[in-house]
């Protein structure tokens, strides 16, 4: 089984298998009543979407077969830039083990950190623990434009733009990008006329990703959970999120195994709002949140740490920075570290509860 589905089915089992937890209240009946009628809007709008990505595989898969004479996807590929060294700070590391869900990073846990092959019939995952078969694949397209159609639950299927012989562009991820194996770097970044072309804005079918594009109610955009901090259960944070953000995603906290939800797509939220990220305890107790901004290329500190600094500091009594583009301190929320990391092109803004 290919390493990124094996670590995401591990995170399901895991949230399945932990014991029950008490429903922590946080809502007036009122707003639990309005939740409760987003949530109920929320899974038609999901069942609806999966309609479609359904009805789109069929159809897909109506259509010709492309010949393998004509499939330049066939092949191994790797994510690109596959493989960047960590950090050894406490936040680079929390960083690099979310990167799978922030923005084209997604190729991570889509394809993983080695190399995916697609054979004319099948495909599979190769890295330093072997070879694992991901079963059968079929192939749809006209050469620039690939389908590939995996006979799997998980995934409905991939759609990849050629930008080059050698680099292709997952459709509809943004920044998730392909490279051939044993490609030369010049053959990897340009087309024959040397204009990139960029993805259509299509859906790739990989996860489901309700089109909600209203703005929340005021009541939800309210329901941060910053103040509840080591007292709200998972549960309850799952009713706030599955109505607050469009895509929830579950992994596990560095080091610990414990259970990680990355929520985005908030129409409550600053649109340089990458994720936010609930981290709980073997006891399913929200511990720990992180939101991660993203920030313009440039040294520390970025404007966005200064700004965010001056807006926290309207509510949090705030030491000065005590380096450039880090600040720590102790809040009524819990323990504040604002860390600016230029290396990897965002801020993280983290709140602890407090022990």
């Amino acid at each position: 089984m290919n390493r990124p589905l094996r670590a995401l089915l591990i995170a399901a089992l895991t949230l399945a298998a932990l014991p029950s937890i008490a429903q922590y209240s946080v809502l007036s009946p009122a707003d639990q009543a309005r939740l409760d009628a987003l949530a109920r809007e929320q899974a038609r709008q999901d069942a609806q979407y999966q309609a479609e990505m359904k009805a789109a595989k069929a159809a897909l898969l109506r259509s010709a077969a492309l010949p393998d004479a004509r499939n330049p996807l066939l092949g191994r590929w790797r994510v690109e830039g596959a493989g960047r060294a960590r950090g050894k700070d406490d936040l680079s590391q929390l960083l690099f083990n979310t990167e799978a869900f922030l923005g084209g990073s997604m190729c991570q846990m889509l394809f993983g950190g080695g190399v995916t092959e697609f054979k004319p019939k099948s495909w599979s995952s190769i890295d330093s623990s072997g070879d694992d078969t991901l079963g059968p694949i079929q192939y749809r397209g006209d050469g620039k434009r690939v389908w590939a159609v995996p006979e799997s639950k998980m995934f409905h299927f991939f759609g990849f733009q050629f930008v080059a012989p050698n680099r292709v562009a997952l459709v509809g991820v943004e920044g998730c990008t392909l490279v051939r194996v044993g490609a030369a770097a010049g053959e990897a970044t340009s087309t024959p006329g040397g204009r990139p072309s960029a993805a259509p804005p299509q859906a790739t079918g990989v996860a489901p990703v309700p089109g909600r594009s209203s703005r929340p109610s005021d009541e939800v955009c309210r329901l941060t959970l910053l103040d509840q901090l080591g007292t709200v259960g998972l549960n309850q944070v799952r009713q706030v999120l599955d109505v607050r953000y469009r895509e929830t995603l579950r992994g596990t906290v560095p080091d610990t195994g414990q259970l990680r939800l990355d929520a985005r797509g908030s129409g409550c939220d600053d649109p340089r709002l990458l994720a936010t990220l609930f981290d709980f305890d073997a006891d399913g107790i929200l511990q720990s949140m992180t939101y991660v901004w993203t920030r313009p290329a440039g040294p520390a500190p970025a404007p966005i740490f200064s700004e965010r600094a001056t807006t926290l500091s309207l509510h949090h009594r705030l030491p000065p920075a005590q380096t450039a583009g880090r600040l720590q301190a102790d809040t009524r929320l819990g323990r504040l570290v604002l860390q600016d990391m230029p290396e990897r092109n965002v801020l993280l803004e983290a709140y602890a509860a407090r022990r």
